[in-house]
Formats: structure tokens, sequence, C-alpha cells
């Protein structure tokens, strides 16, 4: 999917809805046969029009075997209904390669920062964050090994990418002892926590680590600065997860 103009950043670019919901356990679990399995495949696959069914056959596939399930396995998005773990095909919003420096947000594509004509859309298979070995290995599953600018980089430059998540994670447990901390070491571990997301491109994770920020400040009894951060993250979980997002209301009781 290739911008054919320029998109400003939190823009929405598109809405896409699920045309086949599979349940994680019917796939990976061994209640059911291959052949149980490929009779109910072809019987939820027939139902849909022939323009939807032929799109769907025409994705990409990575893993082998019953051409429905590698489909799946390689394009499904991962939903949760009603606490169960579900597999999702979206015919557009598969299309939406993989880039370990994503610039949106599935499956209302958000766009995390500006993207320029021509530039590639893209999201990111494996949890933002990881460092280059921890992507490696989330993305085996997916059948390809990731050629983005950051896993393309020098070995150097990787590793200083990868020492500077490490570092955020180091400092998101400290927070989470503030107890023990002072009001100023606490004024010091956020604006670098902040320069580690922006220089990372992980602005989704502000939404994690301002919650982070606003308890470890009500810990050390500052309730200006932990107001703050709560009304940021707020804003963030109501940006990136919409109004019915289970974090809205336990910021809003925090």
């Amino acid at each position: 999917v290739v911008a054919k103009r320029r998109i400003r950043k939190h823009e929405l670019v598109t809405v896409d809805f699920p045309v086949f919901v599979v349940r994680l356990d019917f796939i990976n679990g061994d209640s059911y046969t291959a052949r149980q399995r490929r009779v109910m495949m072809e019987t939820g696959l027939n139902q849909l029009p022939a323009e939807q069914k032929k799109a769907i056959m025409g994705l990409a596939r990575s893993t082998g075997g019953e051409p429905m399930i590698d489909i799946l396995r390689t394009n499904g998005f991962g939903v949760e209904i009603e606490g169960v773990q579900h597999l999702a095909l979206l015919i557009d919003g598969s299309r939406v390669n993989h880039n370990c420096r994503p610039n949106n947000m599935a499956m209302e594509v958000l766009a995390l920062r500006e993207i320029s004509v021509g530039e590639e859309i893209a999201h990111s298979y494996a949890p933002l964050g990881y460092t280059y070995e921890e992507r490696k290995a989330v993305l085996q599953g997916w059948g390809f090994r990731c050629r983005c600018a950051l896993c393309s980089a020098p070995p150097a430059e990787r590793e200083v990418s990868d020492s500077l998540r490490q570092r955020l994670l180091e400092i998101h447990r400290t927070l989470g002892q503030a107890a023990g901390l002072s009001r100023q070491r606490i004024g010091e571990l956020v604006p670098e926590a902040l320069g580690i997301i922006k220089r990372e491109e992980l602005e989704p994770q502000l939404v994690e680590y301002y919650q982070q920020f606003a308890k470890a400040y009500m810990a050390v009894g500052d309730l200006k600065r932990a107001r703050e951060y709560v009304a940021l993250a707020d804003e963030m979980w109501l940006l990136y997860g919409g109004e019915e997002h289970e974090n809205i209301q336990g910021m809003r009781e925090l």
C-alpha cells in the first residue's frame, strides 16, 4: 500500500473490516482434524462474493499446508472477541506490509507520523520496542526476514538502537519502584525515556509510559505532575485505542 498523497500525522488513513474471522484455537488446537478444518474453511470461503474470494486467494502465503490456513496465518490480524483470541482477515489491511519502525496502527489505519507521496504504508508485526534479535525471532513465524531501514542498518547502528530500547525497559522497571526514588531522579528518568521514544519512533508506547510516569509521581506525592501525565495517557488511549478501549476507564479512575 503506497500513499498517493501526503498523509498527516495521526490522520485516519483507512478503515477496513474483516471478511473472515476464525478462532485461533480452531487453527492451532487439536480438536479438529485436517479434513474438518478444510471443509469448514471452504464452507466459509464459498459464502463470500466471488470478488472477495478471489482477493483472499491472491494474498501471500508463507507456512505451507492447507491454503486457507496458510493465508490466515500469514495475513491475519489477532483480535479478541469476548475474551477469545481470533484471527481476522482484512483484504486491504492485509496488504499493509511490515516495518520495524511502522507509521500506522491497525486496523483503523492511523498514521503515526507524516507519510510522503510514494512512501509505503507499513505496520509492525513484532511488538514495538523489541531489539533486532527479538524482532527477527518473531518474524521467522511469518516466513520472512525484515529488510526495513532499521533492520538493514549497519550492525553498529542496530546495536545503538538495541541498547536504547533495553535502556527504555530499564527505566520502565525503575519507575515501577518509584517509592524508593526521589522526585529529582524521576524528573531525570522521564525526559530520558521520552527522548528514547522519540529517537526510536516508538510513539504508541507513550500510552504505557505516560501511565508509568503518572504512577511514579503519585508514589512520591507529586500530584500535579501525576495529573498531567494521567491526562496525557488518557489523550493517547483515546487516539490509539478509541473511546471504548478498556484502559480509558482505568486512566480516568486513576
